[in-house]
């Protein structure tokens, strides 16, 4: 058996933290993938040394998740960092993950999210919510374009590359590892409803037979595995009804952490992340406990996101959402302390 468990306790898990080690810089990115016509919004967290201005008092009272404190444009500290690619849930954004990216920046990681194109938040197409493979191909461009960026490409080092995803955003990370998922049904299979984030349209599409989506399968479907990524961390990954024999990750090879509430409704570890761990010699599962749902891997909330959003942001009695991010927060950082050496 390959699984781990929550063992530590809460107050070992508020001391397990090193000091921080740097404050945070933040800057905003357009990059476009001319190829596939694809904008790609991109925020790049990384070291400084340049504390951050005080909140203003102006603050957003209509803001469902916790803000980052951080330094705009600020300078990028001195040294060689490594990278990590962050890929957010379906319907997500770029900032999904920054109760996670926090910790990681303030340890000396450059850290890099993306938007995807018609998947996000802020943008939604209905067939970029079926069309999974292109967001791996997302990372791999917005890889490229921030190696040869004169200020960070310079500071990172190459050899010290790993992935980040949540929920969507983890079988991203499982096929930039080089698995690849089948899109045909099979009989039981169970999971395959669209998610909540859906976007509403009056546009009628087979999604099975859509010829964009059918012709990008084919296209894509087992050519999206990135060797300068070295190791992936994966929280309560996605699309597991589409991967049923290890012919789809065969090609596997990095390292991949799969962590899961054992109360996840929306993809149930049974038909996920078991699944992935079954399929995936390199991989091993930690399960947290009985009542830690999908969205605890979102941000802490605000008040006002309680308020109108309580599906994402409010967990079930006696969990406390701030006490795991701080537990997986250091699960991540000692897995790639490990595999990015």
């Amino acid at each position: 058996m390959k699984y781990t468990f929550l063992i530590v306790a809460f107050l070992m898990v508020q001391t397990s933290f090193a000091q921080a080690q740097y404050l945070i810089g933040q800057k905003s990115i357009k990059y476009v993938d001319q190829s596939r016509k694809r904008p790609l919004l991109t925020e790049i967290w990384y070291p400084t040394n340049l504390t951050p201005k005080k909140p203003s008092r102006k603050q957003n009272n209509k803001a469902l998740f916790k803000p980052l404190n951080t330094s705009k444009d600020a300078p990028l500290a001195k040294g060689k960092f490594p990278l990590l690619l962050v890929s957010h849930g379906t319907g997500g954004n770029r900032f999904s993950l920054t109760w996670m990216i926090e910790k990681l920046v303030e340890q000396g990681y450059i850290v890099v999210s993306v938007d995807h194109y018609g998947n996000n938040t802020f943008h939604k197409l209905p067939r970029e919510f079926v069309k999974w493979w292109e967001r791996a191909i997302d990372i791999q461009f917005v890889l490229t374009q921030v190696l040869q960026n004169g200020t960070f490409g310079k500071q990172i080092d190459q050899k010290r590359i790993g992935g980040v995803g949540f929920s969507l955003g983890g079988y991203t990370n499982i096929a930039l590892a080089g698995g690849y998922v089948d899109r045909a049904h099979h009989t039981g299979e169970k999971g395959r409803e669209m998610p909540p984030e859906f976007p509403k349209t009056n546009e009628k599409i087979d999604f099975d037979t859509d010829p964009q989506i059918v012709n990008s399968y084919k296209k894509y479907k087992d050519k999206v595995k990135d060797n300068r990524i070295k190791a992936f961390f994966v929280m309560a990954p996605a699309i597991g009804f589409g991967f049923h024999t290890k012919e789809q990750t065969k090609q596997i090879t990095a390292p991949i952490l799969i962590v899961a509430g054992r109360g996840d409704t929306n993809t149930p570890v049974k038909g996920n992340a078991q699944v992935y761990h079954r399929l995936i010699s390199t991989s091993r599962l930690h399960l947290l406990g009985d009542k830690v749902n999908h969205y605890i891997f979102l941000n802490e909330a605000t008040a006002f996101g309680k308020k109108v959003a309580p599906a994402i942001t409010v967990d079930l009695p006696g969990v406390d959402r701030a006490a795991i991010h701080n537990e997986v927060s250091t699960m991540a950082l000692d897995f790639f302390a490990k595999h990015l050496k």
